[in-house]
């Protein structure tokens, strides 16, 4: 009866633990986060447009050298004034909870429109 009784509770107890164990493993979304520079060359001002619009995003803006000119934290306005930066590359990074993405955009004046 002991043996029985020791049996019954060790099946239940993994039929517990095993249907807590439904839930998916990864609770991430479908959708990766991505976003876009825009304008890609700029002399003034660039935009950033995410496919997550309501959350707070953290930007980082870096030179060739690697050195971080711009950091910033946003969440509706996203459009950010690089007119003090030099002309040249630079690298974007943009932050959304756990989710990174990187561009480049370039700062200074468009070859086709110094005519």
């Amino acid at each position: 009866m002991k043996n029985l009784l020791l049996c019954a509770l060790f099946f239940m107890g993994s039929i517990l633990v095993h249907s807590n164990d439904i839930s998916p493993i990864n609770e991430l979304n479908d959708e990766l986060f991505s976003f876009e520079v825009k304008p890609s060359v700029t002399s003034h001002f660039i935009t950033i447009v995410t496919n997550v619009s309501k959350q707070l995003i953290e930007v980082k803006i870096i030179d060739e050298s690697g050195f971080i000119r711009i950091q910033k934290q946003l969440h509706l306005d996203r459009e950010i004034d690089v007119s003090g930066l030099r002309e040249g590359f630079y690298v974007i990074k943009v932050y959304s909870g756990n989710n990174t993405a990187i561009q480049r955009f370039y700062k200074g004046q468009d070859g086709v429109n110094n005519k």
